[in-house]
């Protein structure tokens, strides 16, 4: 029995034995009397016991759940507004695009009216054009049309839109034509300051600005002034708007303004044109050709 701790090992087995039995007799009463008592309560003793060994596992248990059940929750939420935010998202594009759309639509139809009255209120014949090509810069300098001859389109015809002036037929084909803009810096034309009603010489300059040369430096000359042409270059009528008077760089006694003016018509994106009859017609005729010499009268 060395089992046993020390002070069982130096009893004699009889009393060991006895000792044994009447521990598993206490044991035995107080078992019973615990049951006793709770059988008196109500209750079962192995069930109380149970029920108390078990608790700290079902707090545990039940810990660990309600924490799964809240993340679970809260993903099946966030899931959710991630749907409704997407469906959303795409809601407010749809109707961004079809506003762009009608927006666009109304651009349209007032340009189309814009070109309406602006060929009603021309001489005729006025011929209207869409700009199908330009030179790649990203103000035109020239740009092609998708009216030629056949259309009436003729050569040095003024081309304008009802914002302003754009420039000149400067090369016609049947079905095509290409137009020199007045931001050309080969392009000059007649202008006159319209307060002061002094003329000058618009020159273009490849650039989106151009150039009002000749105004005497004791002019007054103001920024936002109306530019309009002279008529005197024998190729613009009189009256058409150019533009407006960006920056002046003034000159003192005799000298002469440096006045730069920024076109009134949308040179960068031009979409159609209305083309004016020529104040200069240009007609290309062959030279006569040479008679055969009289034979001498026999």
């Amino acid at each position: 029995m060395s089992g046993l701790p020390p002070p069982l090992q130096k009893l004699d087995p009889s009393r060991r034995v006895a000792l044994l039995v009447g521990s598993l007799l206490l044991a035995q009463f107080l078992l019973m009397s615990l049951h006793a008592r709770a059988r008196s309560l109500g209750q079962s003793l192995p069930r109380t016991t149970l029920i108390t060994l078990l608790q700290p596992i079902q707090t545990a248990t039940d810990a660990v759940v309600t924490a799964l059940v809240t993340v679970w929750r809260g993903y099946v939420d966030l899931r959710r507004v991630y749907v409704d935010n997407h469906r959303l998202r795409e809601e407010n594009d749809r109707l961004r695009l079809a506003l762009v759309e009608r927006e666009q639509e109304a651009l349209d139809g007032r340009r189309l009216r814009d070109m309406l009255a602006l060929k009603q209120s021309s001489p005729a014949p006025t011929v209207i054009a869409n700009v199908i090509g330009g030179d790649g810069t990203p103000w035109f300098r020239q740009v092609t049309l998708d009216k030629g001859s056949l259309d009436g389109v003729q050569l040095n015809a003024p081309v304008v839109t009802p914002q302003g002036l754009v420039g000149r037929v400067v090369a016609v084909g049947p079905t095509a034509s290409i137009v020199q803009t007045i931001a050309d810096g080969q392009a000059g034309l007649g202008a006159t300051l319209a307060v002061s009603r002094v003329n000058g010489e618009l020159r273009g300059q490849n650039q989106p600005l151009c150039r009002l040369d000749n105004v005497p430096g004791l002019t007054e000359v103001n920024n936002g002034e109306l530019v309009l042409t002279s008529g005197l270059d024998g190729v613009y009528p009189k009256g058409l708007i150019i533009g407006t008077v960006e920056t002046v760089d003034r000159a003192a006694g005799a000298g002469v303004h440096r006045i730069f003016v920024r076109p009134a018509a949308p040179l960068e994106r031009l979409e159609e044109v209305a083309v004016l009859p020529p104040m200069l017609r240009v007609t290309i005729t062959e030279s006569p050709r040479s008679l055969p010499p009289k034979s001498p009268a026999k």
